[in-house]
């Protein structure tokens, strides 16, 4: 099972144990989507999941890219391999985020 929580989202693991996490079937994340953008002039990296039904749902943010490439990869075997991705469930809430991907 991946985990998408890391202290950047400002959760801590034993909160996140509490069932504050919704598990999504890796045949079900039709794309695996990174946005990169600049905070106060450093680098960051948004992980985002392209679901069923065409909903996109924030899995994780980044700020050093060895850990981003960590979590990508693997996503990516999550995926290929249809295993369990944790994703709070403070990030399935719906966001208005396709309309800052462009």
């Amino acid at each position: 099972m991946v985990n998408a929580v890391r202290h950047i989202n400002g959760i801590i693991e034993p909160e996140f144990s509490m069932n504050l996490s919704e598990d999504i079937h890796g045949n079900k994340v039709r794309d695996l989507i990174t946005k990169f953008f600049y905070r106060n002039s450093h680098l960051c990296f948004h992980i985002l999941l392209m679901v069923d039904g065409g909903d996109t749902v924030f899995f994780q943010e980044f700020t050093e890219y060895a850990e981003y490439k960590k979590a990508f990869s693997e996503l990516q075997q999550a995926r290929l391999n249809n295993r369990s991705i944790s994703v709070p469930k403070k990030n399935l809430n719906k966001v208005a985020l396709t309309e800052n991907l462009a």
